[in-house]
Protein backbone atom coordinates (compact mmCIF):
# COMPACT_ATOMS: atom_id res chain seq x y z
CA UNK A 1 0.00 0.00 0.00
CA UNK A 2 1.13 3.37 -1.03
CA UNK A 3 1.99 5.61 2.15
CA UNK A 4 0.61 8.85 -0.19
CA UNK A 5 -0.91 9.33 -3.03
CA UNK A 6 1.16 9.41 -5.86
CA UNK A 7 -0.01 11.06 -9.17
CA UNK A 8 1.51 8.48 -11.66
CA UNK A 9 -1.14 5.94 -10.11
CA UNK A 10 -4.10 8.15 -10.41
CA UNK A 11 -3.27 9.07 -13.78
CA UNK A 12 -2.57 5.08 -14.79
CA UNK A 13 -5.99 4.54 -12.91
CA UNK A 14 -7.77 7.23 -15.00
CA UNK A 15 -6.45 6.77 -18.20
CA UNK A 16 -5.84 3.50 -18.22
CA UNK A 17 -1.91 4.05 -19.67
CA UNK A 18 0.72 6.27 -18.98
CA UNK A 19 0.65 9.40 -19.28
CA UNK A 20 3.34 11.73 -19.79
CA UNK A 21 3.11 16.12 -19.35
CA UNK A 22 4.50 18.21 -21.84
CA UNK A 23 5.46 21.88 -20.95
CA UNK A 24 4.23 24.46 -22.82
CA UNK A 25 5.91 27.77 -23.14
CA UNK A 26 2.80 29.84 -24.21
CA UNK A 27 4.93 32.97 -24.04
CA UNK A 28 3.01 35.05 -21.07
CA UNK A 29 4.27 37.35 -18.34
CA UNK A 30 3.29 37.90 -14.88
CA UNK A 31 1.73 40.80 -13.78
CA UNK A 32 4.54 40.99 -10.58
CA UNK A 33 7.47 41.09 -13.39
CA UNK A 34 5.64 43.81 -15.41
CA UNK A 35 5.08 46.10 -12.10
CA UNK A 36 9.47 45.50 -11.52
CA UNK A 37 8.46 43.71 -8.31
CA UNK A 38 8.31 39.70 -8.81
CA UNK A 39 8.34 37.09 -6.14
CA UNK A 40 11.64 36.57 -4.57
CA UNK A 41 12.06 33.68 -5.29
CA UNK A 42 10.95 33.93 -9.41
CA UNK A 43 13.25 32.18 -11.42
CA UNK A 44 13.82 34.79 -14.67
CA UNK A 45 13.13 32.37 -17.01
CA UNK A 46 9.84 32.03 -15.67
CA UNK A 47 10.61 28.16 -14.48
CA UNK A 48 10.10 27.23 -18.05
CA UNK A 49 12.23 25.60 -20.68
CA UNK A 50 14.21 27.97 -22.80
CA UNK A 51 14.86 25.56 -25.63
CA UNK A 52 11.19 25.80 -26.11
CA UNK A 53 11.20 29.56 -26.61
CA UNK A 54 11.41 30.19 -30.54
CA UNK A 55 8.68 27.38 -30.88
CA UNK A 56 5.03 27.79 -32.47
CA UNK A 57 2.77 25.98 -29.18
CA UNK A 58 2.13 23.15 -31.84
CA UNK A 59 4.98 22.57 -32.47
CA UNK A 60 6.25 22.33 -29.23
CA UNK A 61 3.27 19.95 -27.94
CA UNK A 62 4.34 17.69 -31.40
CA UNK A 63 7.70 17.38 -30.62
CA UNK A 64 7.74 16.44 -26.97
CA UNK A 65 5.08 14.28 -27.86
CA UNK A 66 7.06 12.47 -30.04
CA UNK A 67 10.58 12.18 -27.98
CA UNK A 68 8.31 10.92 -24.87
CA UNK A 69 6.38 8.31 -26.52
CA UNK A 70 9.58 7.06 -28.13
CA UNK A 71 11.33 7.40 -24.71
CA UNK A 72 8.85 6.85 -21.78
CA UNK A 73 6.48 4.49 -23.79
CA UNK A 74 3.73 7.20 -23.14
CA UNK A 75 0.33 6.94 -24.71
CA UNK A 76 -1.70 10.00 -23.72
CA UNK A 77 -0.35 13.29 -22.92
CA UNK A 78 -0.83 16.62 -20.43
CA UNK A 79 -0.15 19.64 -22.46
CA UNK A 80 0.96 22.24 -19.13
CA UNK A 81 1.35 26.17 -19.71
CA UNK A 82 3.99 26.41 -16.79
CA UNK A 83 5.84 29.63 -17.35
CA UNK A 84 4.49 32.83 -15.55
CA UNK A 85 1.16 33.89 -15.33
CA UNK A 86 -0.65 31.68 -17.68
CA UNK A 87 -4.28 33.38 -17.49
CA UNK A 88 -2.67 36.87 -18.07
CA UNK A 89 -4.10 38.04 -21.29
CA UNK A 90 -7.29 38.37 -22.82
CA UNK A 91 -9.49 36.06 -22.93
CA UNK A 92 -9.22 35.57 -27.40
CA UNK A 93 -5.10 35.14 -26.73
CA UNK A 94 -5.79 32.62 -24.11
CA UNK A 95 -8.73 30.71 -26.47
CA UNK A 96 -5.79 30.49 -29.23
CA UNK A 97 -2.61 29.45 -27.48
CA UNK A 98 -4.36 26.81 -25.19
CA UNK A 99 -6.00 25.52 -28.72
CA UNK A 100 -3.17 25.38 -30.26
CA UNK A 101 -1.82 22.72 -27.75
CA UNK A 102 -4.51 20.32 -27.74
CA UNK A 103 -2.89 17.94 -30.25
CA UNK A 104 -3.51 14.03 -31.11
CA UNK A 105 -2.92 11.99 -27.46
CA UNK A 106 -3.49 15.34 -25.58
CA UNK A 107 -6.14 13.97 -22.96
CA UNK A 108 -5.54 17.42 -20.33
CA UNK A 109 -4.90 20.93 -20.36
CA UNK A 110 -3.26 22.55 -17.39
CA UNK A 111 -2.87 25.98 -17.01
CA UNK A 112 -0.50 27.44 -13.90
CA UNK A 113 -1.54 30.50 -12.89
CA UNK A 114 -1.88 33.04 -9.86
CA UNK A 115 -4.84 33.34 -7.63
CA UNK A 116 -5.80 36.66 -8.59
CA UNK A 117 -5.46 36.17 -11.89
CA UNK A 118 -9.10 34.10 -12.22
CA UNK A 119 -11.36 36.05 -13.61
CA UNK A 120 -14.88 34.69 -14.77
CA UNK A 121 -13.73 35.95 -18.16
CA UNK A 122 -10.75 32.95 -17.86
CA UNK A 123 -13.08 30.58 -16.47
CA UNK A 124 -15.13 31.24 -19.40
CA UNK A 125 -12.24 30.52 -21.70
CA UNK A 126 -11.06 27.65 -19.65
CA UNK A 127 -15.16 26.18 -19.73
CA UNK A 128 -15.04 25.82 -23.76
CA UNK A 129 -12.68 23.60 -23.28
CA UNK A 130 -14.02 20.80 -21.14
CA UNK A 131 -16.14 19.18 -24.05
CA UNK A 132 -12.29 18.10 -25.39
CA UNK A 133 -10.48 17.62 -22.79
CA UNK A 134 -10.28 17.48 -19.05
CA UNK A 135 -8.97 20.82 -17.33
CA UNK A 136 -7.01 21.67 -14.38
CA UNK A 137 -6.15 24.59 -13.11
CA UNK A 138 -2.81 24.89 -10.85
CA UNK A 139 -2.52 28.05 -8.42
CA UNK A 140 0.55 29.28 -6.49
CA UNK A 141 -0.46 29.65 -2.58
CA UNK A 142 3.28 28.77 -1.44
CA UNK A 143 2.01 29.32 2.22
CA UNK A 144 -0.99 29.96 4.07
CA UNK A 145 0.76 32.37 6.00
CA UNK A 146 -0.30 35.85 5.52
CA UNK A 147 3.40 37.37 6.67
CA UNK A 148 5.20 35.02 4.90
CA UNK A 149 3.13 35.84 1.57
CA UNK A 150 4.11 39.38 2.29
CA UNK A 151 7.66 38.95 2.58
CA UNK A 152 7.79 36.71 -0.85
CA UNK A 153 6.04 39.69 -2.58
CA UNK A 154 3.61 37.36 -3.86
CA UNK A 155 1.16 40.13 -3.69
CA UNK A 156 -1.86 37.99 -2.99
CA UNK A 157 -3.50 36.84 0.01
CA UNK A 158 -4.66 33.26 1.14
CA UNK A 159 -8.38 35.15 0.65
CA UNK A 160 -7.38 35.59 -3.19
CA UNK A 161 -6.50 31.65 -2.68
CA UNK A 162 -9.64 30.59 -1.59
CA UNK A 163 -11.77 32.38 -3.89
CA UNK A 164 -10.17 31.14 -6.65
CA UNK A 165 -10.20 27.63 -5.52
CA UNK A 166 -14.06 28.03 -5.01
CA UNK A 167 -14.62 29.72 -8.24
CA UNK A 168 -12.57 27.09 -10.12
CA UNK A 169 -14.85 24.44 -8.42
CA UNK A 170 -17.69 25.78 -9.02
CA UNK A 171 -17.21 25.79 -12.60
CA UNK A 172 -16.20 22.19 -12.82
CA UNK A 173 -12.56 22.73 -13.37
CA UNK A 174 -9.71 20.69 -11.33
CA UNK A 175 -6.78 22.46 -8.88
CA UNK A 176 -3.92 21.27 -8.03
CA UNK A 177 -1.93 23.62 -5.49
CA UNK A 178 1.65 24.99 -5.24
CA UNK A 179 3.22 25.09 -2.18
CA UNK A 180 7.04 25.79 -0.59
CA UNK A 181 7.07 23.83 2.73
CA UNK A 182 10.43 24.76 4.02
CA UNK A 183 9.96 28.52 3.82
CA UNK A 184 12.10 29.88 6.99
CA UNK A 185 9.48 32.55 7.46
CA UNK A 186 7.09 29.52 8.34
CA UNK A 187 7.07 26.89 11.30
CA UNK A 188 5.78 23.76 11.29
CA UNK A 189 2.15 25.29 12.28
CA UNK A 190 2.15 26.95 9.37
CA UNK A 191 2.35 23.70 7.58
CA UNK A 192 -0.17 22.07 9.22
CA UNK A 193 -2.58 25.09 8.76
CA UNK A 194 -1.80 24.99 4.98
CA UNK A 195 -2.20 21.31 4.75
CA UNK A 196 -5.31 21.60 6.88
CA UNK A 197 -6.67 24.61 4.44
CA UNK A 198 -6.37 23.11 1.06
CA UNK A 199 -7.87 19.13 2.36
CA UNK A 200 -10.69 21.64 3.52
CA UNK A 201 -11.02 23.06 0.25
CA UNK A 202 -11.20 20.05 -1.48
CA UNK A 203 -8.36 20.68 -3.84
CA UNK A 204 -7.52 17.69 -6.14
CA UNK A 205 -3.74 18.12 -5.90
CA UNK A 206 -0.91 19.39 -4.32
CA UNK A 207 2.55 20.03 -5.58
CA UNK A 208 5.33 20.28 -2.66
CA UNK A 209 8.17 22.80 -4.07
CA UNK A 210 11.77 23.09 -2.16
CA UNK A 211 13.06 26.69 -1.62
CA UNK A 212 16.00 27.08 -3.86
CA UNK A 213 18.13 29.99 -4.63
CA UNK A 214 18.02 31.53 -7.72
CA UNK A 215 20.98 33.59 -9.61
CA UNK A 216 19.29 37.89 -9.95
CA UNK A 217 16.83 36.98 -7.51
CA UNK A 218 16.11 38.99 -4.52
CA UNK A 219 16.40 35.87 -2.15
CA UNK A 220 20.28 35.18 -3.00
CA UNK A 221 20.66 39.03 -1.91
CA UNK A 222 18.90 37.89 1.42
CA UNK A 223 20.87 35.11 1.64
CA UNK A 224 23.95 36.83 1.09
CA UNK A 225 22.62 39.41 3.62
CA UNK A 226 22.51 36.26 6.33
CA UNK A 227 19.00 34.52 5.69
CA UNK A 228 19.58 31.12 6.91
CA UNK A 229 17.74 28.08 4.82
CA UNK A 230 15.88 25.31 6.52
CA UNK A 231 18.02 22.32 7.17
CA UNK A 232 17.41 19.22 5.27
CA UNK A 233 16.18 17.38 8.85
CA UNK A 234 13.72 20.10 9.15
CA UNK A 235 12.56 20.07 5.50
CA UNK A 236 12.20 16.05 6.29
CA UNK A 237 10.08 16.94 9.28
CA UNK A 238 7.71 19.39 7.75
CA UNK A 239 6.86 17.16 4.85
CA UNK A 240 6.22 14.53 7.18
CA UNK A 241 3.27 17.13 9.18
CA UNK A 242 2.07 17.76 5.54
CA UNK A 243 1.19 14.51 4.68
CA UNK A 244 -0.01 13.66 7.63
CA UNK A 245 -2.63 16.59 7.88
CA UNK A 246 -3.38 16.56 4.05
CA UNK A 247 -6.72 14.54 3.06
CA UNK A 248 -5.94 11.09 1.09
CA UNK A 249 -7.97 11.87 -1.32
CA UNK A 250 -5.44 14.65 -2.38
CA UNK A 251 -3.56 13.72 -5.54
CA UNK A 252 1.12 14.60 -4.76
CA UNK A 253 2.10 15.59 -7.92
CA UNK A 254 5.32 16.13 -6.41
CA UNK A 255 7.06 16.10 -3.22
CA UNK A 256 10.29 17.68 -4.35
CA UNK A 257 11.08 20.07 -6.93
CA UNK A 258 14.45 20.43 -9.61
CA UNK A 259 15.98 23.29 -9.15
CA UNK A 260 16.87 25.04 -12.87
CA UNK A 261 20.68 23.61 -13.81
CA UNK A 262 23.40 26.63 -14.42
CA UNK A 263 21.11 29.06 -12.71
CA UNK A 264 20.91 27.88 -9.31
CA UNK A 265 23.13 28.31 -6.26
CA UNK A 266 21.66 26.90 -3.79
CA UNK A 267 19.09 24.47 -3.47
CA UNK A 268 17.76 20.40 -2.54
CA UNK A 269 20.75 20.72 0.04
CA UNK A 270 23.39 19.51 -2.84
CA UNK A 271 21.43 16.20 -3.33
CA UNK A 272 19.59 14.90 -6.41
CA UNK A 273 15.84 14.89 -6.76
CA UNK A 274 15.88 10.85 -6.40
CA UNK A 275 18.51 10.74 -3.39
CA UNK A 276 15.69 12.86 -1.33
CA UNK A 277 12.93 10.76 -2.83
CA UNK A 278 14.64 7.30 -1.40
CA UNK A 279 15.39 9.17 2.34
CA UNK A 280 11.74 10.67 2.36
CA UNK A 281 10.88 6.77 1.44
CA UNK A 282 12.77 5.55 3.98
CA UNK A 283 11.33 7.80 6.82
CA UNK A 284 7.53 7.44 5.62
CA UNK A 285 8.47 3.79 6.43
CA UNK A 286 10.12 4.09 9.15
CA UNK A 287 7.30 6.36 10.69
CA UNK A 288 4.70 4.29 9.21
CA UNK A 289 3.92 7.28 8.23
CA UNK A 290 0.29 7.44 5.82
CA UNK A 291 -0.96 10.66 3.98
CA UNK A 292 -4.04 11.94 5.89
CA UNK A 293 -3.94 10.18 9.12
CA UNK A 294 -4.17 13.11 11.31
CA UNK A 295 -6.36 15.04 9.02
CA UNK A 296 -10.19 15.24 10.55
CA UNK A 297 -11.54 14.19 6.85
CA UNK A 298 -14.09 17.33 6.78
CA UNK A 299 -14.55 19.72 3.56
CA UNK A 300 -15.96 23.35 3.41
CA UNK A 301 -17.35 22.48 0.04
CA UNK A 302 -21.27 21.38 -0.07
CA UNK A 303 -21.95 17.74 -1.19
Amino acid sequence: MERYRKLSRYLKEKYGCRVHRITIEGGFTCPNRERGNPCIFCDPTGSGFNTLRGMSIKAQALAQIERAKKKYGAKKFIAYFQAYTNTYAPSDVLRERYSEAIVDDVVQLSVSTRPDCVSQDVLDVLNEFKNRVEVSVELGLQSANYRTLMILKRGHTLADFIDAVLRCKKNGLEVIAHVIVDLPWDDQLDVLETARILSALGVDGVKIHTLYVVKGTELERMVQNGLNLLSFEEFVERICIFLENLSSDIVIHRLVSDPPKGMTLLGNWNMSKMKILNILEQEFEKRDLHQGSKFPHQSILPS
